[in-house]
C-alpha cells in the first residue's frame, strides 16, 4: 500500500500558496486572500470531521467553486487565466478529495 499525504496537506497548500500570492501582490490579491482563508479554513475543518461526508461536502464546495470560476474565465479577459488556473485547482481536489473517502474498509472512517 503506498502512502499518500492526506488531501488536507494539499488543500492547506493551496491555501499558504493563495496567501504568499496575495502578500506578493499578485494579480487578484483580493481573490487571492479570500481564497487563502477558504481553503485553510476548508482543510482545517475536513481534517477535524475526518469522515467521508466531510471529504464529499468539501468536494461540493469545491465544484461550487469552479462553477462560479467559469463566467469568469469567459467574461472577463483579465482574470481569465486566474479563473481557468482556479478551474485547474478545483478539479485536482475534487479528483483528491473523492480518493480520500474510498470505498469499503480503505473509505475514511473504515467500512460503513
Amino acid at each position: 500500500m503506498t502512502s499518500r499525504p492526506p488531501v488536507e496537506a494539499l488543500r492547506a497548500a493551496v491555501g499558504v500558496g493563495h496567501a504568499v500570492r496575495a502578500a506578493r501582490g499578485g494579480g487578484q490579491p483580493v481573490l487571492d486572500v479570500v481564497l487563502a482563508i477558504r481553503q485553510l479554513a476548508q482543510a482545517g475543518l475536513v481534517g477535524r470531521a475526518g469522515t467521508p461526508d466531510a471529504h464529499i461536502l468539501s468536494a461540493i464546495v469545491d465544484g461550487l467553486h469552479g462553477l462560479t470560476m467559469v463566467p469568469l474565465a469567459v467574461a472577463d479577459r483579465r482574470r481569465r487565466r486566474f479563473a481557468l488556473g482556479q478551474l485547474a485547482i478545483v478539479l485536482v481536489l475534487v479528483i483528491a478529495e473523492c480518493t480520500a473517502v474510498g470505498t469499503g474498509r480503505r473509505a475514511v472512517g473504515g467500512a460503513r
